[in-house]
């Protein structure tokens, strides 16, 4: 192994914390706000909501490289030699 060569860039720099961005700020007081309002609490990610909202298509194991019947096997071949011959 050789001698590790550098990057040609400083990595191990400090990034200054401005804190939480102003717009996040205003959106959870108005989250905040809003479920206040309709007297109801936006539970995204909560095991309710999951179970609520729960996508039962990928529970289902799809075959994605069906073996395919002889009509398509046929058509395949006739197209494949169609193309072949042009």
């Amino acid at each position: 192994m050789g001698k590790h060569k550098g990057l040609g860039y400083d990595i191990n720099y400090g990034v200054p914390d401005f804190g939480v961005d102003r717009d996040i700020i205003d959106s959870m007081n108005n989250l905040g706000s809003t479920e206040l309002q309709l007297g109801h609490k936006f539970g995204v990610g909560s095991a309710e909501s999951k179970k609520k909202y729960h996508n039962v298509a990928k529970d289902t194991l799809y075959n994605f490289a069906p073996e395919y019947d002889s009509d398509i096997i046929s058509t395949q071949k006739n197209l494949n030699d169609a193309e072949i011959r042009q």
